[in-house]
């Protein structure tokens, strides 16, 4: 299979921001724009990490460098405090113009929404294998991540830069995926940004061939999980996939299913194990 580079940076301009309301989790968005006429001639370079996440921020790297006038100046910085990592600013830009500087925190996520996890709403947006949450990940930015500019050891990189962290403005640019269960999958939770829907998930006993069988798929690397899969130029019939799927189920692992039906229509669901 070959997806390309293009076709990658095209899957993270897609998606879409996570919140329905700019500023709703308290911090005012870093907005990208969708793909459009203004990225056709543009050909990316293709990042060298092979973590999504990695991946996603190199991709932001590069929008911000060739379709916005700010100009980097820190990326995925330590914060150093004797032999401990305190933690990472993601990104400072400024604003040639305003001279304004933000510090931008990059999240790229996919999330399952499921009503059996948690006690609020929040909780139920899981990622895949139930390691992470989006209540979880609010919380550390909250407490961890955006406090960090102001912490003793952060003054060190910003007086290097002339600056002060009173006068930097902090943004967030919280791209997400979210997948509803399929009997619910037109469902939006409230202050999610219905654009993120993107597919829905089950059980791993609900893909039978008497549901499935007529379909062809295909399972996509992780970090290919952002791309549209009208791309995708290979296909397999069930019962290859269904072996390929029971491989990653006893993994514990929970994969993202590219389907195709007979008609022509695409979906994307993730099968879970749990």
């Amino acid at each position: 299979m070959t997806i390309s580079v293009k076709d990658q940076f095209k899957g993270f301009l897609s998606t879409s921001q996570i919140f329905a309301q700019d500023g709703i989790f308290g911090y005012p968005s870093f907005n990208t724009f969708e793909y459009c006429s203004k990225a056709f001639d543009f050909e990316p370079i293709d990042p060298p990490a092979k973590v999504l996440g990695k991946r996603m921020e190199d991709f932001f790297a590069q929008y911000v460098i060739n379709f916005t006038p700010d100009e980097i100046l820190v990326r995925n910085e330590q914060i150093i405090e004797g032999k401990n990592t305190v933690g990472e600013i993601d990104f400072l830009l400024r604003d040639p113009a305003s001279e304004i500087v933000s510090h931008v925190e990059m999240i790229f996520k996919f999330y399952l929404f499921d009503p059996e996890s948690g006690t609020s709403e929040l909780d139920h947006f899981i990622g895949p294998n139930k390691r992470d949450s989006l209540n979880r990940k609010l919380e550390r930015l909250q407490k961890r991540q955006f406090p960090l500019l102001f912490h003793p050891a952060t003054k060190e990189l910003l007086n290097s830069l002339e600056l002060h962290a009173e006068d930097v403005v902090q943004k967030i640019c919280f791209k997400a995926a979210v997948f509803p269960p399929l009997f619910m999958k037109e469902h939006v939770p409230k202050q999610i940004n219905p654009e993120t829907l993107t597919g829905y998930w089950i059980k791993a006993q609900e893909i039978t061939p008497e549901a499935y069988g007529e379909n062809l798929f295909f399972i996509p690397g992780k970090f290919y999980w952002p791309v549209d899969p009208r791309v995708n130029e290979v296909w397999k019939p069930f019962q290859i996939i269904e072996e390929e799927l029971q491989l990653l189920l006893k993994k514990r692992f929970a994969p993202l299913i590219w389907m195709k039906t007979p008609a022509g229509n695409h979906e994307r669901f993730f099968v879970v194990w749990w």
